[in-house]
């Protein structure tokens, strides 16, 4: 322990951990907002027979889907990585970490199968439905608009789990002595409108109702994970400065 409670830690392994952080925040940030301008649909997502129409003429759909899986991951790899450091206080600042830590993995595990539900099932179910007789596409048409309903349920649960992760992870930043504590309101209240939009996608799917919570949420969330970098890149500086142990907690903020 050093002399301000905090269990100090090796600074050349850090360094390189905390710099990986940041990167992976950074470029997973890039990869969705570049997946999510190729990703096809621009009408109500929840009107099926219209969006599907959409989706059916995409020939790059899976890829796209694939790429916003990846994006997600190097998210979460910077939230980690957050969480590691935070997990270093004690008392209820360090439950918070391992919270965010825990909801962080499972969140990216729920995006994966969202993401394969999607980007693969789907597509293959409106295709399906696109090239059906006559005779069978009501029936085709009520197969994808299942899946896609698989989809809406997993997308809730996501942004739930999305949210708990954002709000542990705030808190942490609140509660303990490793500041930066505007850094952990705006992971709360971003936090906050995940979990709201995503119970409500559960309830409605892809809604305005939904959305008017989801889309507040991710342009607070993209304002935290890049005050995430910024931290994890000032705290990779500090233990590079350092010659036996990771730098002191810096000043809360």
């Amino acid at each position: 322990m050093n002399a301000t409670g905090i269990g100090t830690v090796p600074a050349n392994r850090d360094k390189w951990l905390l710099r990986l952080g940041t990167a992976s925040g950074a470029l997973g940030i890039l990869l969705e907002l570049a997946m999510g301008m190729l990703h096809a649909g621009h009408t109500d997502p929840n009107d099926s027979a219209t969006v599907f129409l959409e989706y059916a003429v995409s020939d790059i759909w899976t890829a796209v889907h694939i790429g916003q899986f990846f994006g997600a991951a190097l998210i979460g790899l910077s939230l980690l990585t957050l969480a590691y450091v935070l997990a270093q206080q004690d008392g209820v600042a360090r439950a918070f970490a391992s919270v965010g830590a825990l909801a962080a993995i499972t969140v990216i595990a729920v995006f994966a199968v969202q993401m394969a539900v999607d980007g693969v099932a789907l597509k293959a179910t409106i295709d399906g439905w696109v090239t059906a007789p006559a005779a069978d596409k009501p029936a085709a048409f009520y197969v994808a608009d299942g899946v896609r309903w698989i989809e809406k349920g997993l997308s809730g649960f996501f942004n739930i789990l999305n949210g708990v992760t954002l709000l542990a992870l705030g808190m942490s930043l609140l509660t303990g002595t490793m500041g930066w504590r505007v850094l952990g309101a705006l992971g709360v209240i971003a936090g906050l409108a995940f979990v709201t939009g995503g119970y409500s996608a559960a309830h409605t799917g892809f809604s305005a109702e939904a959305g008017a919570f989801l889309g507040p949420g991710a342009l607070l969330s993209v304002g935290f994970l890049l005050g995430v970098a910024a931290y994890l890149w000032s705290r990779s500086k500090a233990a590079r400065q350092e010659p036996g142990t990771i730098a002191s907690p810096s000043p809360a903020r």
